[in-house]
């Protein structure tokens, strides 16, 4: 059984910025390390939060298509679908923050589900499922944003902006950038340039494990790039790598999304 995120309660964005950088803050103490890009993930799921972190094929699992990660609540379990260790470590680490989310958000919430399954006689453990068809519903944007927080801190993103582009953010009004869009001299500011805008802020920044996608629309969320083309900032970014198709695998009853 899928538990069903669309009708968590509202959380306002400054909430949940404040429980990323909380979470973040928590594992600076139990590690006894400061906090740094890149964010270790991976080791706060596990030796942090004592969820069990694995990689298995997802659509065999789960048994329905574009799902990226799941989380089975009471077992303090999360998986993530083994394709996106095949060169797709920003997806991956943006997947993880966005399970992390459920767990630090939504856990009450989704154990309450979790207990209604039980009691109704559900067949299967019930699990949080994220997939990319979803994204748009209030639990998994919910989640979203929680990750970009959480593995793009507002404080160290804007400290690596100001040390390449200085403390006045930038405006994007043309879709391609008048000096070409991989111009080694000259960066405009532009939807085709939005990707190498993103890479210089990882480079200086150390954020080694988001994709320059996540970046961009971080920066955009900081105020620190502006668009005023009227256009979607992922327009200028092509996914090199699509979705898989889906395998045959185990179909589970009692299914919702």
């Amino acid at each position: 059984m899928i538990l069903d995120t669309a009708k968590i309660p509202w959380i306002p964005k400054t909430q949940i910025e404040n429980a990323a950088l909380d979470l973040l803050a928590q594992w600076g103490k139990f590690s006894g390390q400061e906090i740094g890009s890149p964010i270790p993930v991976e080791a706060i799921v596990e030796k942090y939060l004592g969820i069990t972190l694995e990689y298995d094929n997802l659509d065999e699992i789960i048994g329905i298509p574009d799902v990226l990660g799941a989380t089975w609540v009471d077992e303090k379990r999360m998986v993530i679908n083994s394709f996106l260790l095949d060169g797709r470590e920003g997806r991956f680490t943006f997947t993880c923050g966005h399970e992390v989310a459920h767990w630090v958000l939504h856990r009450k919430f989704l154990l309450h589900q979790t207990e209604d399954a039980f009691i109704s006689g559900a067949k299967n453990n019930p699990a949080v499922v994220c997939r990319v068809s979803a994204s748009k519903t209030r639990g998994e944007w919910q989640a979203d944003y929680f990750s970009s927080c959480f593995i793009m801190p507002g404080p160290k993103v804007q400290e690596a902006f100001y040390k390449v582009f200085g403390g006045n953010p930038l405006v994007i009004y043309n879709r391609k950038s008048c000096f070409g869009r991989n111009n080694p001299i000259v960066l405009d500011p532009s939807l085709d340039t939005a990707h190498q805008i993103a890479k210089n802020v990882m480079d200086a920044g150390r954020f080694l494990n988001v994709s320059r996608e996540a970046m961009a629309y971080r920066l955009e969320d900081l105020g620190l790039l502006i668009n005023e083309t009227g256009l979607l900032l992922s327009s200028g970014f092509k996914m090199s790598k699509p979705f898989p198709k889906r395998s045959k695998g185990k179909n589970l009853k009692n299914v919702a999304t």
